[in-house]
């Protein structure tokens, strides 16, 4: 089997990790099915050529119109499909490569879809306000001019939260989700109780988005390490290190 193409978001300190929650929920899922694979690192304003290069859908529309390309993107050489858009990802290794380690198990998909938006309401949106300001800080200079450029209101809005009402919220959103895991059994680490599935990659990876944005031992993570007696370091760990 050839080795899978994941192209992922760099950084100028990569010694610190990955930092895409998005890319980042590929990568986990190809190191948990065991999917050889390699990275192909793309500034932001090279997305676009690359994924017409290599046959990539765009993953929606801009607001005139014309399509809009976004990371992660895999290129298969086994099958040479190019694939966008994470969950569609996820779609396509578990039918492509069925193993004993689905990403969602056969008769779970409705319920991993459910999840999916669920989880962006209660843990990535507010999660991501108390990383988000620093992105364009740990970006190359052409992703970093892009990145402040097209999401400037997004940048703005963030900034007028302070990361101590940030991290508030951001607890409140997994108190919620702590709910959902509870429901898997005592001292279970995982959605499905003993079993790995897309859910926990995607709760992991954002996770380890915060983690590797923050720094191990900045203060906020410090904080976020402390939630729920330390449940989600001990998932990020399993999935993501």
């Amino acid at each position: 089997m050839f080795e899978i193409v994941l192209y992922d978001l760099p950084r100028k300190d990569p010694e610190s990790g990955p930092w895409s929650p998005n890319t980042l929920k590929t990568r986990l899922a190809l190191k948990y099915k065991g999917l050889p694979f390699k990275t192909v690192w793309l500034e932001y304003p090279d997305i676009v050529a690359e994924c017409k290069k290599i046959g990539a859908p765009p993953t929606g529309a801009q607001p005139d119109g014309s399509p809009f390309y976004t990371l992660p993107v895999i290129y298969d050489p086994s099958t040479k499909k190019a694939v966008a858009d994470s969950y569609a990802i996820a779609e396509y290794l578990d039918a492509t490569y069925p193993t004993d380690r689905q990403l969602m198990p056969a008769g779970t998909e409705g319920l991993h879809a459910a999840f999916y938006s669920a989880f962006d309401n209660h843990g990535f949106f507010p999660l991501v306000f108390v990383y988000g300001p620093l992105i364009p800080t740990i970006l190359n200079p052409p992703s970093e001019e892009y990145f402040r450029r097209t999401k400037k209101e997004t940048l703005e809005q963030m900034a007028q939260t302070e990361q101590d009402e940030a991290l508030r919220k951001g607890k409140a959103g997994f108190d919620v989700i702590q709910g959902w895991y509870e429901k898997a059994g005592k001292g279970k680490l995982f959605l499905m109780g003993d079993t790995p599935s897309w859910a926990d990659i995607v709760v992991a990876s954002t996770l380890a988005s915060a983690r590797n944005i923050l720094g191990r031992h900045s203060e906020a993570w410090k904080a976020i390490s402390e939630w729920h007696g330390g449940r989600w370091v001990r998932l990020t760990a399993a999935l993501a290190e």
